[in-house]
């Protein structure tokens, strides 16, 4: 199963995620597509950190997403 998503990169993006209250995945940078988190909502952010579920996630090692679609 493929899904659409889109990436959530400035803090302008992060700040209307966290009003929405979406689900936001976490997946670390480093290739592996290893998911960490699998759908909660940004509660806080940094310029350095995302917060979800109780959790602060670093920006520079983490990938936020949002999912546009169903899985294809």
């Amino acid at each position: 199963m493929e899904y659409i998503y889109k990436v959530l990169e400035s803090d302008m993006e992060l700040l209307a995620a966290a009003l929405s209250e979406v689900q936001v995945s976490v997946v670390l940078k480093d290739g592996t597509e290893e998911l960490l988190e699998p759908g909660g909502q940004i509660r806080a952010y940094t310029a350095k950190s995302v917060r979800i579920r109780g959790l602060s996630y670093c920006r520079d090692l983490h990938e936020f997403r949002i999912h546009t679609s169903e899985p294809i």
